[in-house]
C-alpha cells in the first residue's frame, strides 16, 4: 500500500524516509525555554536498562538545559539518545530529549521527532503547535506540511486537514506523497488528478498502487490489475504491489496466477504473517492442503522467542489435521491453544469434531454444549450435535433435535439442505422435499435447492421425474457444473442417452477440470460403454484430486477387474473397504451409493480372491506340464 493509503495507522512511518542529518545544528542565541516536566511512568524501567554512562549523560543534558547552558553538541547528543529511547518505545523520556534538541538547534529532524513523540503519547495539541512552528520555519518543506496534515487528521479537524492539504498540493503538485494524501481525503476528481500526475511522473509506483487499490475497492478489477502490473514492471520487489496483483487475480478466479504472486510475496518476506496467510489461504482454496501444511510446519519449526509462531497459524494446522483425519494431533494442538487462552470461538467446535473422530461422542457433545447462543458457530454446533447423535446410534435424540432445528433466515439455503438431508436419512422423503419447496419460495434463484430437490424426488415420485427436474436445472443454469454432473451421472445410471450424458459431463469437466467427482462421472460413463481404457484414464485422473474418495477408488477397482488387472483391483477394493470401515455411520448410511458398496464389497473381495487363487493354480499346472 502507498505511504498514505491507511494514513491514520502509520502516521510516524515517514520519518524513516526523511534524509536529514540528525546532528544538523543552528546558531541559537535565544533564551532557552525550561524543559517540560513529565511525570515518570513505567517507561522509567526502559530508561533504567540503559548503560550507566547513557543515564548519566541524559541527566547531565537535562540539568544543563534547565540551567540554560546546554551546548549544541549536547543537543545533538540528546537527539541521538532520544532515538535510542524511541526505538525502545520509551516515548516519555524520548520526548524530553527531543524537546532539548529542538529548542536548542531548531532543526527540522529534531522538530519532526518531537512531534512524533507527542503523537505517540497522544499529546496532539502539542504535536500541532510544534508542526505549526515548523511550517513557519521551513515553509518549502513538503514533509512538514504532511506532518501538520497528519496531526489535523488525528485530531479529527477535517476543515484544517483539507485546507492544509489543498495548500500543500498547490505548492507541490508533483510530490507523490502529498498528491496521494490530498486525493485520499479530498475525494475531488481523485482518479483524474492521479492519472494526470502519472503523465508527468510515469514511474510513480506509489500512485499506480493507490489507483489500483481504488479500482479494486470499486470492483473494477481490470483497471486495478492494469495499474498493479504497471507498478510491478518498475518495482518487482515491492511486496505490497505483488500482493495486490495476487488479490486481483484471486477475485478474477485466476487461481494459478494468484498462487504465483502470493507465493512470491511470501518468499520475499517469509516472516510476514499476512503474506504467509495469503499464500496458505490460496493453497487451501485450491485443495492443496498438504502443501499448506508443509509451509505452516516449516514456519513453526523456524519460530523462536523473537519471532513467535502465531496462534492463528497453529489453529490453521489443527484444522488441516482434522481434514487429514489426524484427530489426536488436532485435539492435542487445540487443547494447547485453549490452555494458552487463545481467544477463538472455533476451538470448542473443532475440539468437538476431533472428539467425534476419536469416537468420544460424549466429549464432543460436551464441547458443543459450551458454544454460546450468540456465537457465529452456534447453528453449526446444533447441526454437528445431530450428526453426533446419529453416529453414536442415539437416533431418538437425533430425531428430536432435527424436529426442533430452526432454519435461520440468514442461512436459508444451507440450513434447509441440512434439514432435508437428515429427514432423508430417516426416510422421511416427503418432509425433506417439503422443506426444500419452502426454501425455494424464499430463495427462488438458489440452484442448489433445486438440485437437492431433483436428488430427492426420485424417492417421492420417480427417477424419471428426478431426471426431468435435473434437465430443467441444466436449461436454466447451463454453466452450473454440479447440475450438469448430476444430470449426466443420473442418465448413466439409468442407462439412457449416453451421448447426451457425455456432452453434459464433458462440459462439467471443462468448467472445473480439477474436480475429481466430475472426472469420475465421465470415467463411469465410459465404463458403462465398456470403454475401459478411457474409463481408467478419467477415474485415475479423478483420484489425483480426491485420493481418499471411496466411490472413486471402488470404480477404479471395477475397471481394473474388467481389464483383468486383478492384483491392483483387489488392492483398491481392500482400500475402499478400509476407508468405509473408518467412516462415521452417517457418512455411509446417508449416501445410497456408499451404502450399496459397503453392503457388497466383502463379497466382491472374496470373489476376486478366488479368481486370483484359481489363476495361480492354473499357472502352477501349466508350469508342471
Amino acid at each position: 500500500m502507498s505511504l498514505f493509503g491507511k494514513f491514520p495507522k502509520i502516521y510516524f512511518i515517514f520519518i524513516a524516509g526523511i534524509c536529514v542529518n540528525s546532528c544538523q545544528t543552528k546558531n541559537n542565541s535565544e533564551e532557552q525555554p525550561p524543559i517540560e516536566k513529565v511525570k515518570e511512568t513505567n517507561h522509567q524501567q526502559s530508561f533504567n536498562t540503559l548503560p550507566i554512562y547513557a543515564q548519566m549523560r541524559i541527566a547531565r543534558i537535562q540539568q544543563d538545559f534547565e540551567a540554560g547552558r546546554v551546548t549544541e553538541s549536547q543537543a545533538d547528543e540528546a537527539f541521538i539518545l532520544g532515538k535510542l529511547l524511541e526505538d525502545r518505545r520509551d516515548y516519555e523520556n524520548a520526548e524530553k530529549l527531543y524537546y532539548v534538541s529542538f529548542n536548542t538547534t531548531k532543526t527540522i529532524s529534531s522538530g519532526i521527532s518531537l512531534t512524533n513523540a507527542y503523537i505517540n503519547l497522544k499529546k496532539l495539541d502539542k504535536a500541532r503547535d510544534v508542526s505549526l512552528k515548523l511550517s513557519v520555519m521551513f515553509p518549502q518543506k513538503p514533509e512538514i506540511e504532511i506532518l501538520l496534515a497528519t496531526v489535523y487528521q488525528l485530531q479529527g479537524d477535517t476543515e484544517s486537514l483539507l485546507k492544509t492539504l489543498e495548500a500543500a498540493y498547490k505548492k507541490h503538485p508533483n510530490n507523490e506523497s502529498i498528491v496521494i494524501f490530498y486525493v485520499s481525503n479530498s475525494k475531488k476528481n481523485e482518479k483524474s488528478i492521479l492519472e494526470n500526475f502519472l503523465v508527468k511522473n510515469p514511474r510513480s509506483t506509489n500512485v499506480m498502487l493507490f489507483l489500483s487499490q481504488r479500482y479494486y475497492q470499486q470492483k473494477n478489477y481490470d483497471k486495478s490489475l492494469k495499474y498493479a502490473k504497471e507498478a510491478y514492471k518498475y518495482d518487482s520487489d515491492n511486496v505490497e504491489i505483488i500482493t495486490m496483483i495476487g488479490k486481483i487475480q484471486q477475485f478474477q478466479k485466476n487461481y494459478d496466477d494468484a498462487e504465483k504472486f502470493f507465493r512470491l510475496a511470501f518468499e520475499k518476506e517469509v516472516d510476514n504473517n499476512l503474506n504467509a496467510q495469503n499464500y496458505i489461504n490460496i493453497l487451501l482454496f485450491q485443495k492443496k492442503i498438504q502443501e499448506a501444511l508443509v509451509i505452516l510446519l516449516k514456519l513453526e519449526a523456524s519460530a523462536d522467542d523473537q519471532v513467535p509462531f502465531p496462534a492463528e497459524f497453529s489453529f490453521q494446522i489443527a484444522k488441516i489435521l482434522l481434514l487429514n483425519k489426524d484427530y489426536s494431533g488436532a485435539q492435542k494442538r487445540l487443547l494447547e491453544l485453549e490452555n494458552s487462552k487463545y481467544n477463538n470461538p472455533g476451538i470448542k467446535y473443532y475440539l468437538a469434531i476431533s472428539c467425534e473422530g476419536l469416537r468420544n461422542f460424549e466429549g464432543a457433545v460436551k464441547y458443543l454444549n459450551e458454544i454460546p447462543l450468540d456465537s457465529e458457530l452456534y447453528q453449526e454446533a446444533r447441526k454437528a450435535k445431530i450428526l453426533i447423535y446419529i453416529n453414536s446410534k442415539n437416533k431418538v435424540e437425533a430425531e428430536k433435535n432435527i424436529e426442533k432445528f430452526a432454519i435461520s433466515d440468514q442461512n436459508i439455503i444451507d440450513d434447509s439442505i441440512f434439514k432435508a438431508n437428515i429427514f432423508v436419512f430417516f426416510q422421511k422423503y416427503k418432509e425433506a422435499v417439503s422443506i426444500l419447496n419452502e426454501a425455494i419460495k424464499k430463495e427462488p434463484n438458489a440452484k442448489e435447492l433445486y438440485l437437492k430437490k431433483a436428488e430427492y424426488v426420485k424417492y417421492t415420485d420417480s427417477e424419471l421425474v428426478s431426471i426431468q427436474l435435473a434437465e430443467q436445472i441444466a436449461q436454466k443454469w447451463p454453466n452450473y457444473a454440479d447440475g450438469l454432473n448430476f444430470l449426466g451421472y443420473s442418465l448413466v445410471e439409468n442407462s439412457s442417452k449416453f451421448e447426451y450424458a457425455k456432452k453434459l459431463l464433458q462440459k462439467a469437466v471443462a468448467i472445473e477440470p480439477q474436480n475429481g467427482f466430475y472426472l469420475d462421472s465421465l470415467g463411469w460413463l465410459y465404463y458403462q460403454k465398456n470403454d475401459f481404457k478411457n474409463s481408467g484414464k478419467y477415474i485415475t485422473e479423478a483420484l489425483k484430486y480426491e485420493p481418499d474418495e471411496p466411490v472413486i477408488i471402488y470404480h477404479l477397482a471395477l475397471v481394473q477387474w474388467k481389464q483383468q488387472i486383478f492384483e491392483n483391483s483387489l488392492k483398491n477394493l481392500e482400500q475402499t473397504s478400509k476407508i468405509l470401515s473408518n467412516m462415521l455411520p452417517y457418512h455411509v448410511e446417508s449416501d445410497p451409493e456408499l451404502l450399496k458398496i459397503s453392503k457388497g464389497i466383502g463379497a466382491k473381495i472374496m470373489e476376486l480372491k478366488k479368481i486370483i487363487e484359481l489363476q495361480a493354480q492354473k499357472k502352477n499346472l501349466i508350469g508342471n506340464l
